[in-house]
């Protein structure tokens, strides 16, 4: 049983875990390929690869199409992010019972964190438009240190910014990167299947907690 009152610190990643990003976030992959004159891949190709921050989107997709060279990727890359840019928030939706959650959490007095791999010039405008970015103390991309998720150092550099220890910190995530992160950090990990996880089982992985969605962890946090 997840009790609110264990915790003072919620970190929650964004793609997969908030948001359903893969629309746009294919919208913007393919309009890369097709100004670099590759094919255009699905959208459903697209949700068995995201997860650990653009740059492994990327290389994913190149491999998918028999294209994956270093200059491609780098070529790809860099449109992609262009692209993405004027795509950012099109189709991208909120996972249903995400505003009741961060809101019960608010209510409740704690500190809530938004810890992604997407690179953070993308992370407010996205917050903004759906409509969560006040929930949040601190917010962290996947440039924004020297290492992203699965490595510990963001949620090391988590606790240290918000005066907390490993015990009083949870983080939330979809991914073998959310689960890892946490681990190495000592801090108990909520996994949540609903996101992108390519394909893997997440209880193989022994997350301190493993729910089928937001809506199952809003419900045992107001319990």
């Amino acid at each position: 049983m997840l009790d609110i009152n264990q915790y003072d610190v919620f970190v929650f990643d964004l793609d997969g875990t908030l948001v359903d990003s893969v629309p746009d976030l294919t919208l913007a992959l393919n309009h890369a390929l097709n100004t670099l004159n590759f094919i255009p891949v699905g959208e459903s190709n697209v949700r068995q690869w995201v997860g650990n921050g653009s740059l492994k989107l990327i290389e994913r997709a190149l491999d998918f199409i028999a294209e994956c060279t270093s200059n491609n990727i780098k070529k790809l890359h860099s449109q992609f992010l262009v692209s993405y840019q004027n795509t950012l928030c099109e189709k991208s939706v909120l996972y249903p019972k995400v505003k009741p959650t961060l809101e019960l959490l608010k209510e409740s007095e704690k500190t809530l964190v938004l810890l992604t791999n997407k690179p953070i010039q993308f992370v407010p405008e996205l917050l903004e438009k759906l409509g969560i970015s006040d929930f949040f103390s601190l917010v962290l991309g996947g440039d924004s240190l020297q290492s992203k998720k699965p490595d510990p150092l963001p949620l090391l550099h988590v606790m240290k910014e918000c005066s907390t220890q490993a015990d009083k910190c949870l983080m939330i995530g979809d991914s073998r990167a959310d689960i890892e992160c946490a681990q190495q950090a000592g801090v108990a990990c909520v996994a949540l299947q609903q996101g992108y996880n390519q394909g893997l089982d997440l209880s193989v992985l022994s997350p301190s907690y493993l729910f089928e969605d937001m809506g199952q962890l809003f419900s045992q946090l107001r319990s």
